[in-house]
């Protein structure tokens, strides 16, 4: 089984998910959402393998409407976000917020209850309103994948995450790099670049016989 697949929909997913509480610690915040969106993968394997259209309602049912999807896309625009349209900026958080959801909806059942561990906090994780998590993610090879998220507190107190990195490739910093790079690519036409837009990607996580 493709390792690269299983990761990246399921931490692309992560890099969305929510905060629970304005008083929880960044550390539960993330060992909280992966509890609560693996448990209901294994709960419901069955339903969302069969029904693509249901496994796209439970990735918006988990993401929800507290998602920044603007600090994120503003995030991956960099340079580019002060010379789009009000209309191109809107496009492109629609577009992100879709590609994002549809790589994820894809990938819910190739998670197989690979063992997930938040590490606990050491000295300078939580720096006032922002904060890093280091998980494990051990595969079925038994290998061990860091991953660190970084969170950052938002005005009602919530922590959420912005960024998240995956065996040191850093996702935010890919996607802001792939959007500098199409922008060269249709010579600065945001138009062109916020249509051929893909969220998918390759994390670079393979087991010993998998496919690529």
């Amino acid at each position: 089984m493709p390792v690269t697949k299983i990761f990246a929909s399921l931490l692309l997913a992560f890099l969305v998910l929510p905060a629970f509480a304005a008083e929880a610690d960044p550390h539960q915040v993330i060992a909280q959402s992966i509890e609560k969106i693996t448990a209901r993968i294994d709960q419901e394997r069955d339903k969302i393998k069969a029904d693509p259209v249901y496994a796209r309602q439970v990735v918006e049912e988990e993401i929800g409407g507290l998602v920044d999807f603007k600090r994120i896309t503003r995030l991956v625009m960099a340079n580019h976000f002060s010379a789009a349209s009000k209309e191109q900026k809107y496009r492109f958080l629609d577009v992100f917020r879709e590609s994002l959801i549809a790589t994820y909806s894809s990938g819910l059942t190739l998670y197989e209850g690979q063992a997930v561990k938040v590490i606990p906090a050491a000295p300078g994780d939580v720096n006032g309103d922002k904060a890093r998590v280091k998980t494990e993610i051990q595969t079925n090879a038994g290998k061990i994948i860091p991953v660190y998220f970084s969170l950052y507190r938002n005005g009602e107190g919530h922590w959420l995450v912005e960024n998240v990195i995956v065996n040191g490739l850093n996702l935010g910093k890919t996607f802001r790099s792939q959007f500098d790079q199409s922008v060269e690519q249709y010579q600065g036409d945001l138009d062109q670049v916020i249509a051929n837009w893909s969220s998918a990607l390759d994390v670079g996580i393979k087991e010993e016989g998998a496919d690529a």
